[in-house]
């Protein structure tokens, strides 16, 4: 990583990595590592500037984390940038005061009105729409500071020489309006240079690919034919050639034609060796014994495992490779102190051999680009994704058989028929179709009938950390609904348009 120019200090936020993913959309890399690694990490480098990332953490809590202690606070090496508690930190540490007014905590959509002529706002509004998530806020700031923002409270400082900045709000998600001209202020003032495109990252990952593995050893890439395992089997194919086996598991939750498009898809990689295994049968036994969606993802965890370890042996591999992304990590707390959401099937198995993530930094829609630039076929980078449990998580609050897999597969076909039919499945980002475990009465044929109920839900996002629920138009909607019920097992159908957050995309 030489030659890095911004540096992130990861204090937990579950946004700190789309700080990472925003700057690299500017054309700016950056490395983030949490305080205590930062703090090693500054005696060696000398970035342009530092940010310091939002947390779960106030100021006050016992073992909160703090600032390294060789950060340059006076802004004389680089410039620093505080965002929510990185704000906060450096107010207190600085020898301001941070509270918790009751009558000022912001969690979303908040209006700020901005002092327009300072160089970090130039070109935004006077009065801007923005993201926030925070409790404390920065109720004094410190000597030599003055307040570029307000909200309720103050929302954004500077010290004289505009060398050490903070704002309270989040710039770096897509929700703050103009959030992407703010940190690109922040890169002019730090006078930082472009330095990052799909090409450089592509020839990076090889290289560091390459570099690990060695000349003769054997790498086992699980596929979906999803974009971020194609992608990544486009980007290890040519390095590694021969040596590179793509392990395609049947496990009984993929969707109608899925396997025949995967093999499709990963062959358009350029992909020379597929090893398909049906363990279907192995799958539904484990995951059917429970009903609680942690669970599910471990027992499903339990069976992948074990797969792909008797792939290691029959390949002799000493390296497996998985097209873990950044949203997988953030969203399993492996980044810094972030909180676990949820647990993912292919984040910290613990393997005997190296688990490679070469797309551990990256977000779904940068491995989109890397594909468009990797010349893969628009239908392979353009996919919409689908969870590596498949319709094992769209049985939702009912055991799952059989049965109920088939039922939920041909619903959710005839769902994104529909969708393509009025040429709509390139407005959702993800679609999702899942029984819900409440059956109901209805009436079919003058007959009484205790049936199924199923959720349709579609996203709209950009990286997956937030989402807004899709709106059906109401013809469709009415033409997706007439489809489900005319099963003889399905009774009502609800559309469920909540955003992301608080939802989850998925419901498991």
């Amino acid at each position: 990583m030489d030659g890095i120019q911004i540096l992130i200090v990861d204090y937990g936020s579950q946004y700190t990595l789309v700080i990472g993913r925003t700057l690299r959309e500017l054309g700016v890399r950056s490395i983030i590592l949490p305080s205590e690694k930062a703090e090693i990490w500054l005696k060696e480098n000398n970035p342009k500037s530092v940010i310091l990332s939002g947390s779960n953490w106030s100021v006050y809590s016992e073992n909160a984390p703090k600032l390294p202690a060789s950060l340059d606070t006076s802004g004389a090496k680089y410039v620093v940038l505080g965002i929510c508690y990185g704000m906060q930190l450096l107010a207190y540490t600085l020898g301001g005061n941070v509270d918790r007014p009751l009558g000022h905590r912001e969690y979303g959509p908040a209006k700020v009105k901005l002092k327009t002529s300072h160089p970090l706002f130039i070109g935004v509004a006077k009065e801007t729409e923005v993201w926030a998530s925070h409790g404390d806020t920065v109720t004094k700031i410190p000597e030599g500071f003055e307040s570029i923002a307000i909200s309720e409270g103050i929302a954004g400082m500077t010290d004289k020489n505009n060398r050490v900045l903070g704002v309270q709000f989040h710039p770096e998600v897509t929700d703050t309006k103009e959030g992407k001209k703010i940190l690109q202020n922040f890169i002019n003032l730090a006078h930082c240079v472009k330095d990052w495109d799909p090409k450089d990252l592509i020839v990076e990952m090889e290289e560091e690919v390459k570099r690990i593995v060695g000349e003769k050893n054997k790498v086992v890439l699980g596929v979906s034919g999803g974009v971020d395992s194609t992608v990544l089997a486009g980007i290890l194919a040519p390095a590694l050639g021969e040596r590179l086996v793509c392990l395609a598991i049947d496990t009984g939750g993929l969707r109608e034609g899925e396997m025949e498009e995967l093999k499709k898809n990963v062959t358009s990689a350029g992909v020379k060796k597929i090893s398909i295994v049906d363990a279907k049968a192995d799958f539904l036994e484990n995951i059917g014994k429970t009903i609680d969606a942690e669970e599910k993802r471990e027992k499903f965890r339990e069976v992948y495992k074990k797969v792909f370890e008797a792939e290691i042996l029959k390949h002799k591999a000493k390296f497996i490779a998985q097209g873990t992304l950044a949203t997988d990590i953030i969203e399993s707390g492996q980044v810094g102190e972030s909180a676990m959401i949820k647990t993912h099937h292919n984040v910290g198995l613990g393997f005997e051999v190296d688990d490679l993530h070469p797309l551990r930094h990256l977000f779904k829609y940068e491995v989109r680009e890397l594909g468009k630039t990797l010349g893969l076929p628009e239908s392979v980078y353009n996919r919409a994704p689908f969870p590596g449990p498949g319709l094992y998580l769209r049985v939702v609050g009912t055991p799952v058989d059989a049965e109920k897999m088939a039922l939920v597969r041909e619903a959710d076909a005839k769902v994104r028929e529909i969708l393509v039919r009025h040429n709509l499945d390139k407005q959702i980002s993800q679609l999702i179709v899942a029984m819900l475990g409440i059956n109901s009465v209805g009436v079919k044929g003058d007959e009484r009938v205790y049936g199924h109920s199923l959720a349709v839900r579609a996203v709209q996002t950009v990286d997956f950390m937030t989402a807004k629920g899709y709106h059906f138009p109401p013809e469709v909607a009415d033409e997706i609904t007439s489809a489900l019920i005319k099963h003889k097992d399905i009774v009502r159908v609800f559309f469920d348009m909540t955003p992301k957050p608080p939802a989850t995309t998925e419901f498991e």
